[in-house]
């Protein structure tokens, strides 16, 4: 954060310096008398207005909506990504680091709070997928919400309100987990603890979405994967802290004001504890002005109409088909890393007689792996592109799978490639889940991406409500045998494999799909063209690689 802060504050100066040199070369009576900070305000303005000028004598295409401002309150948010870049980074990594402890902390001491509370074993299933299903739903509702908010109310306060209510819903259904302790009826604590964790599945599906669609709109498409990447390696460092919290959070045996406060419920209070944090530095610290997308939305909506009454509408194309190969790539990523989550534990108990230390010491082990390649992720994508890291996601998620499968007619896995196999899927799963996430933005474009990010959370957790049911039953129909379980996973990292070599093309950026379609029109016009970018995508549809030159970074 230190190096980050100075880097913004050499920016900063640069700028400012250049400003200071492009006034000296037009000197006038008022340049003399102001300062660089006023220099630099007017010399902003006067782009906007230039650019404001220029749209107003021209029809004004997405391609110029997305690259430059285009008004006064586009300049304002230039000048605020001048003057405080990325200042919402550090509250994001609280969140992020929070929630993902919290998820961690409850995990170990839920069926023995279940069994404290009088509850039947029969209700751990629910208990656990609740918090999948509500992260589901959360993730699309408060997605949508975020969206709406962002274009209703003024800048920042879109993104501001959407986070702080998000975190509501952790406060409420962390109180209800807590306070099932303190219920006298089982079956009404049962369903305390069920609806807890259905709301906590709220609180982090909608966090999840919101700070995904604010990375798209905060940064520029080169540098998505990098900082989703640094988002992650927050989340991993708090997956790896929160059994160790919980762990001490064990050791607590009390009373305050009549109320027990134990191992079980302990955790459900930190997350309160966490939650309380969490919204008041979000109110204190997150302005959510990078966002501007509302502000575009507006324009947008304004020449629409202009267009719609002088008879100019213009035909703007979607790229329905990065956007569902994307999708499709993220379920098959997180339903690999589901079904490993799922049954490397009963299974290197029934193949290799491991005790529970022993599975503890592989799963800090692969927590330390994540956390590595979170680390390695954010600086290959400075020098790698994004599509080369996606391609190489699924071919250690392919190779992976293709070591943990076992022979049907050989006696058993060996321990060398069960350790060889889980250690690829560890790799894959956060390259994948990252460049996906970042690629999945750049494709979608400059526009609010609440209700897209949501859909995406909302993907990523289907598999783990319905993974670890079907993984267990391919085990048992097999009789323990890891050979049909994982070649499943091989084959869908073989059929996502071909499906992306086929539409590498349409994985870049918005700006040059769209440039690719403006050039395909002026050759085959734009009525066959829209046959083919239709809203019903086709995998049979083959186009070549474009060869794109690099954009000059401004």
């Amino acid at each position: 954060i230190f190096w980050q802060c100075l880097a913004r504050m050499i920016d900063t100066n640069q700028q400012q310096q250049i400003s200071m040199g492009n006034s000296q070369q037009m000197p006038t009576m008022n340049s003399l008398n102001s300062s660089p900070d006023d220099e630099t305000t007017s010399l902003l303005n006067n782009m906007g207005t230039a650019s404001k000028s220029t749209a107003s004598s021209s029809d004004i295409t997405i391609s110029t909506l997305a690259e430059s401002p285009s008004n006064d309150a586009e300049s304002q948010c230039s000048d605020e990504v001048i003057k405080q870049r990325h200042a919402w980074l550090l509250p994001f990594f609280i969140n992020i680091f929070l929630a993902c402890a919290s998820f961690s902390i409850v995990m170990p001491s839920l069926s023995p709070y279940l069994l404290e509370v009088g509850a039947s074993m029969s209700y751990l299933p629910w208990a656990v997928a609740s918090y999948s299903i509500g992260e589901m739903i959360g993730s699309v509702a408060i997605g949508t919400f975020y969206e709406f908010a962002t274009h209703a109310f003024s800048l920042g306060r879109g993104p501001r309100y959407s986070m702080m209510m998000c975190i509501c819903f952790g406060i409420v259904g962390s109180t209800l987990y807590a306070s099932a302790a303190w219920v006298d009826s089982s079956y009404t604590a049962q369903y305390f603890i069920v609806a807890g964790r259905f709301l906590q599945g709220v609180w982090t599906g909608g966090q999840q979405a919101i700070e995904q669609a604010y990375i798209s709109a905060a940064i520029e498409p080169s540098k998505r994967v990098e900082f989703t990447a640094t988002l992650s390696t927050c989340a991993v460092l708090g997956f790896v802290a929160g059994p160790t919290i919980g762990a001490l959070l064990s050791m607590i045996d009390t009373t305050v004001l009549g109320l027990r406060i134990g191992a079980n419920n302990a955790p459900g209070l930190f997350i309160l504890l966490a939650n309380t944090v969490m919204l008041v530095q979000t109110a204190l610290f997150f302005d959510g002005k990078d966002d501007c997308t509302g502000e575009r939305v507006k324009e947008a909506d304004e020449e629409d109409q202009v267009d719609s009454s002088s008879g100019n509408s213009e035909y703007k194309p979607f790229n329905y088909m990065g956007v569902a190969v994307s999708m499709f790539l993220f379920y098959i990523h997180y339903y690999s890393f589901a079904v490993q989550e799922t049954i490397i534990t009963p299974l290197s108990r029934v193949l290799y007689d491991w005790d529970s230390i022993e599975v503890n010491l592989l799963f800090t082990c692969a927590g330390v792996l994540s956390l590595i390649t979170s680390f390695a992720v954010r600086l290959l994508a400075r020098h790698v592109e994004d599509r080369i890291l996606l391609v190489a996601s699924i071919l250690i998620g392919f190779i992976g799978s293709a070591f943990l499968m076992d022979l049907p007619f050989s006696p058993d896995l060996p321990v060398w490639r069960f350790l060889a196999g889980f250690s690829l899927v560890n790799v894959a799963f956060p390259i994948g889940r990252n460049v996906v996430l970042g690629i999945f933005g750049n494709v979608l474009g400059p526009v609010n991406q609440g209700r897209w990010m949501g859909a995406m959370i909302a993907i990523s957790a289907f598999p783990r409500i319905v993974g670890p049911f079907i993984a267990l039953e391919l085990l048992e129909m097999v009789r323990w045998k890891t050979w049909l379980e994982f070649g499943i996973c091989a084959c869908l990292f073989f059929v996502v494999f071909a499906l992306v070599m086929q539409n590498i093309d349409l994985l870049v950026p918005y700006e040059d799909f769209l440039d690719d379609f403006e050039k395909n029109v002026k050759q085959h016009g734009r009525n066959q063209l829209q046959e083919v970018y239709s809203p019903i995508p086709s995998p049979i549809i083959g186009r070549r690689p474009v060869v794109r030159k690099p954009r000059a970074q401004g």
